[in-house]
């Protein structure tokens, strides 16, 4: 492999991006933290809390490590060109910058899961094929992102040889690793369009006035918006491949990946937050939240038989009657001229024919 720091000329001027980098990285840290805070009162409020928030919480924690990797990697220089740094400097930031990798590599697949398990308590047990799907992506979003983990560090023998040059090492030609990350990105975006587009395909059926039905798309679609800046970031992929210069090719795949994480934990909080739109618009007690179809209904996750409740992403809407398909949903008469915002969809449904 080539070795570190040895490039042809000097590449002046000497900028530290590290600064700004830092900067980015602690704003949508902070940001994130403070939706994620208002994602566990919302649901805490009305005794919802699932397997898609703890999946949420830990895609926080991993992004504020990787923000901490970040913040010790610009402070040692990992954002200026190489050709100014001491040996040590060098050493220390590329170190770091290879050993931050797997921590926002395997984020991703804790985001989208949780984007998943939404949906999934949302859609029901009687929807197979969106069930199916939602399955499916987890289990391979997390392979996938797994093995990019793993071969981040498995392209050297031994794995030290990418942060120090010159030792004896036998690596994969670069390209390989560069070819490997343009699939994983390729399945991540692929993932977030079929999250974002899924649950249009039973939304697009309920009896709701059709604001209301793009509304509820919009929220659950948001996903679009990562698919977006992930598509941006791998632009920038190929970057990594060049090692010569390694701190400083680095810096714009470390930058859209953050924003692409960022993102990802947006879209992912903001449809759980809609009790607290509610409650502020209403200007409502929190017992109007929505605490009370839950207790009433029981649990989505572990109920059984036709009659069953399946919560929705934390906001959907109540009338008189909702529909999917042949599945008809009776609801308390008080709700009968009005929608109000609670956490669930009542279905009452056979049991067949919904697939």
């Amino acid at each position: 492999m080539s070795s570190l720091g040895q490039i042809s000329q000097p590449v002046p001027p000497d900028i530290d991006r590290g600064p700004r980098l830092m900067a980015m990285f602690w704003t949508w840290t902070g940001l994130a933290s403070m939706l994620l805070t208002l994602r566990f009162y919302a649901r805490y409020k009305i005794h919802a809390l699932g397997w898609d928030d703890w999946m949420m919480l830990i895609t926080v924690v991993l992004f504020i490590i990787t923000t901490c990797f970040v913040t010790y990697m610009s402070s040692i220089g990992g954002s200026r060109h190489v050709y100014y740094l001491s040996p040590e400097q060098r050493l220390e930031a590329v170190k770091w910058s290879w050993i931050s990798q797997p921590w926002a590599i395997f984020l991703f697949a804790t985001g989208k899961a949780s984007v998943a398990i939404l949906i999934l308590r949302f859609v029901g047990r009687n929807t197979v094929w969106r069930k199916y799907i939602l399955y499916f992506i987890v289990v391979t979003i997390f392979i996938i992102n797994s093995l990019g983990c793993i071969l981040t560090f498995a392209q050297c023998n031994p794995p030290r040889a990418l942060w120090v040059p010159g030792i004896q090492a036998s690596c994969w030609d670069p390209e390989i690793q560069t070819n490997f990350n343009y699939f994983l990105a390729a399945w991540n975006i692929a993932a977030d369009i079929v999250l974002a587009l899924l649950p249009a395909t039973f939304i697009s059926k309920l009896k709701l006035p059709p604001t209301k039905r793009i509304a509820l798309c919009a929220l659950l679609g948001l996903g679009l918006v990562a698919a977006i800046f992930s598509g941006v970031k791998v632009r920038f992929l190929g970057d990594l491949a060049a090692r010569e210069d390694f701190t400083w090719s680095a810096y714009d795949i470390q930058v859209w990946t953050g924003a692409e994480a960022f993102v990802m934990m947006v879209c992912g909080n903001i449809p759980t937050l809609q009790p607290l739109w509610a409650r502020l618009g209403s200007r409502k007690p929190d017992i109007s939240s929505g605490r009370t179809p839950l207790k009433q209904y029981g649990d989505s996750t572990n109920g059984s038989g036709p009659n069953r409740t399946f919560s929705a992403y934390s906001g959907s809407y109540q009338a008189s009657q909702v529909q999917i398909s042949e599945h008809t949903t009776s609801l308390p008469s008080q709700h009968r001229d009005k929608i109000s915002m609670t956490t669930n969809f009542r279905f009452t449904s056979s049991p067949h024919n919904f697939v």
